[in-house]
């Protein structure tokens, strides 16, 4: 649906118990070229001759099917969804059994190991979880069974998939991953800050210029020593430009076909990035580099007894909702989450974190987004009887009272459409502290446009690590946005003709 230098020490044990149970929910991509396609980069696909789906070895298939599912980057709810669906599935039929198996706290984890095992096929599992920045160096590969082979030959329809989420993983018109956790950015704040500053602790920001306006207030009335907790991900930097019809690379994105050239560097990267860096010089917010495992910019929201939080907001991803909840176990209710929280019902001097979440604030209007996350794979390189296997699973987690689990347990948006049909699901949103922080990010991905998706780029790691560079020289090293944007799009443009060719 993925900080390093540390923030002030943590002197109290119980902050930091706290934090390492928070944290373990809140863990959530140099590509490898390609080992098939010839020189390397995307080869075209025709939707019409796609590898076929050998759905009937499983009903040939002799004794019990394994398909091992490597996954990481889930944290603790998602985890524990994960695994309890495997366990479900495998009650629910006699036939397959799947074993979801964990392989690190970060995406990056499973990916390496992805990699490393590639060329030897046997070493592979059936089903591997990956984050979305994955999904051009796994089509590249040309190891995955592309679901949309599947969902044709068992005849499910691919548009009960939301459109935003079939439009981001899909490649040349063809789905890629048989289910995808979907997640977007949004602001979380802590309503008791906002409520001691006299701000509405029920309207959050909605712009980036918003954050600033509520940032100086919140510093001003002393209840947050830096308001805005930011993580340096080029994530952000791709949703705030798509949000305003840009992309990060040529050729649409990535999507009409490989790209050659990147385009982030465009006078308005450089004011969000001017922007955020005067926001830091002003003692408005405190920076973090993106590492794996990273916690840091969560630590920050955390209250330091007598003494005001490192921060009040944070930008992140919706997944953070169900964890959130978890780690709050039930101290708070729907409503102090929601937006009918006045203060008076807690006492706000011993609860100091009532954690509030809004839409994504763009440079413009808020909630201009594109479908993230992670996605599961199915692999080509086991034996027909576990694809089908692999598919079986797949297809039994898109159903809807399934997809409607990795919602309200996961924190995961809703991918399958009838999900929003369930009677329960607006009682979610209603009555949990989870549902009430999540809604926001299913209103967005309901009014996200499938013409705005996030790049697809083959050697993503390349990119993602010459952006980060770029961010974190200017927002730890005060470095010049300008010239740092120029020199990432120089590098990128370079090992994109690299891989794809000019």
């Amino acid at each position: 649906m993925p900080a390093s230098r540390p923030i002030h020490r943590r002197t109290r044990a119980a902050s930091l118990l706290a934090a390492g149970a928070l944290a373990a929910g809140l863990l959530a991509a140099c590509g490898a070229p390609p080992s098939s396609g010839g020189s390397g980069g995307r080869q075209a696909v025709d939707a019409k001759k796609l590898a076929s789906c050998p759905l009937s070895a499983l009903k040939k298939a002799k004794g019990k099917v394994t398909v091992d599912l490597w996954f990481g980057g889930l944290g603790g709810s998602p985890t524990g969804v994960l695994k309890d669906m495997a366990k479900k599935y495998n009650a629910s039929q006699d036939k397959v059994v799947v074993t979801a198996n964990n392989q690190g706290n970060a995406y990056e984890e499973v990916l390496r190991k992805y990699e490393g095992a590639s060329s030897t096929p046997k070493q592979l599992p059936q089903i591997i979880y990956l984050e979305d920045t994955s999904l051009g160096e796994m089509v590249d590969k040309g190891q995955v069974l592309p679901a949309q082979s599947c969902m044709d030959a068992g005849g499910y329809d691919p548009t009960q998939i939301s459109a935003a989420a079939r439009a981001h993983y899909s490649v040349d018109g063809v789905l890629y991953p048989g289910y995808m956790n979907v997640s977007t950015p949004v602001i979380y704040y802590n309503k008791v800050a906002f409520q001691k500053a006299g701000l509405d602790p029920n309207k959050p920001p909605t712009t980036i210029e918003e954050i600033r306006k509520d940032a100086e207030i919140l510093k001003e009335k002393g209840v947050a020593n830096h308001p805005l907790s930011f993580k340096n991900d080029p994530w952000f930097i791709e949703t705030w430009l798509a949000g305003i019809s840009q992309s990060a690379v040529n050729n649409g994105n990535g999507r009409t076909k490989p790209p050659t050239k990147a385009t982030f560097d465009t006078p308005e990267a450089v004011k969000v990035l001017t922007f955020f860096q005067k926001m830091k010089k002003d003692g408005l917010a405190v920076s973090f580099a993106k590492t794996e495992g990273s916690i840091n910019q969560y630590l920050a929201l955390l209250p330091q007894g007598d003494k005001p939080p490192e921060s009040a907001m944070l930008i992140e991803t919706s997944t953070a909702s169900s964890t959130i909840r978890d780690f709050l176990g039930g101290k708070l209710t729907a409503a102090d989450a929601g937006d009918q929280f006045t203060g008076a019902n807690i006492d706000i001097n011993q609860n100091q974190l009532v954690p509030g979440a809004g839409a994504f604030p763009g440079i413009e209007s808020p909630g201009k987004i594109f479908a993230s996350g992670g996605a599961f794979y199915m692999l080509n390189t086991s034996s027909p009887a576990q694809q089908a296997a692999s598919w079986d699973f797949l297809k039994f987690m898109l159903q809807p009272e399934n997809a409607y689990i990795w919602h309200t347990g996961a924190g995961y948006l809703p991918v399958v459409k009838k999900v929003l049909d369930n009677p329960n699901i607006v009682t979610f949103w209603k009555d949990d502290v989870a549902g009430v922080m999540i809604k926001h990010a299913v209103d967005q991905l309901q009014d996200a446009d499938p013409d705005q998706s996030g790049p697809l780029i083959g050697p993503y790691q390349d990119y993602s690590k010459a952006l980060e560079d770029a961010e974190n020289n200017v927002m730890l090293d005060g470095a010049d946005p300008a010239k740092q944007l120029k020199a990432a799009e120089d590098s990128v443009t370079k090992t994109l003709q690299d891989y794809n060719g000019g």
